[in-house]
């Protein structure tokens, strides 16, 4: 395991390249590389009061910033994007001078394509569009385009090879996955991640919800290896790591 410690994760030239360069992505994943960014608590409890913004710490703002700025497309669970209140993709000054274009376009993943994404993704205009499933209802996927709403119909076949086929059209060589648990664990099941960016808050939850960091839909246990490539401390707390998935999990 190779670590990571910028001497104080704050905003000076030193410490900011440190950290993105303890963020480049594993070099034997071929394009497009699907890198998950997600926060949990030590115990991994996911969400507090339904939302993940409170388990933030300003380290993880800096990694959660550099990712979206390293990336061409955000992926989000469309009822994390309607929770969190999601809106278009914006760089932070921080890394502005790190990143060259516009920014990333956001899409949600959804299975439904229901008013209230489509009535969301409206407001927001052309920095958010949808991901639909395979086989979504033809007049939802009308509905969301009579509205200006972008809309990408996923392939028939596993969820990981169908957003890879997708992001690879959309010709996105990085694409930062913000979660949320099962959109994370149903793409893990399927060959669909490559890394995976946490960040573990110094929290314990006691009571509360009982969301955890991953959840796969499916009854029984599945794993799925992984290694550490990266793993860093900051003074706020948290412990930042990034895990690559093991060839043979994909």
């Amino acid at each position: 395991m190779r670590s990571t410690r910028p001497p104080v994760l704050d905003q000076t030239p030193a410490a900011l390249d440190a950290l993105w360069h303890a963020l480049d992505p594993d070099p034997s994943s071929p394009a497009p590389r699907i890198r998950a960014v997600m926060i949990s608590t030590i115990d991994g409890t996911a969400t507090v009061d339904g939302r993940s913004g409170g388990l933030g710490t300003p380290a993880d703002e800096l990694v959660f910033q550099a990712m979206r700025a390293r990336a061409d497309v955000i992926l989000v669970g469309s009822r994390t994007a309607l929770t969190e209140g999601y809106g278009a993709a914006a760089i932070s000054p921080v890394w502005g001078d790190r990143r060259e274009g516009s920014p990333p376009t956001v899409l949600l993943l959804t299975r439904s394509l229901s008013d209230e994404v489509i009535d969301h993704c409206a407001a927001v205009g052309p920095g958010m569009g949808v991901v639909a499933a395979h086989g979504v209802d033809a007049d939802r996927v009308r509905a969301a385009r009579d509205r200006g709403v972008a809309v990408h119909v996923l392939d028939p076949g596993p969820p990981g090879a169908a957003v890879r086929t997708l992001m690879r059209s959309l010709g996105a060589g990085e694409v930062d996955l913000e979660g949320g648990p099962e959109v994370l664990g149903g793409l893990l099941a399927t060959g669909g991640v490559d890394e995976l960016i946490l960040t573990l808050s110094p929290t314990v939850a006691l009571g509360g919800d009982a969301t955890r960091l991953v959840s796969s839909g499916v009854a029984g246990t599945e794993r799925v290896r992984v290694r550490v490539a990266d793993a860093f401390t900051a003074p706020d707390g948290g412990l930042y790591t990034r895990w690559v998935v093991r060839e043979e999990a994909q």
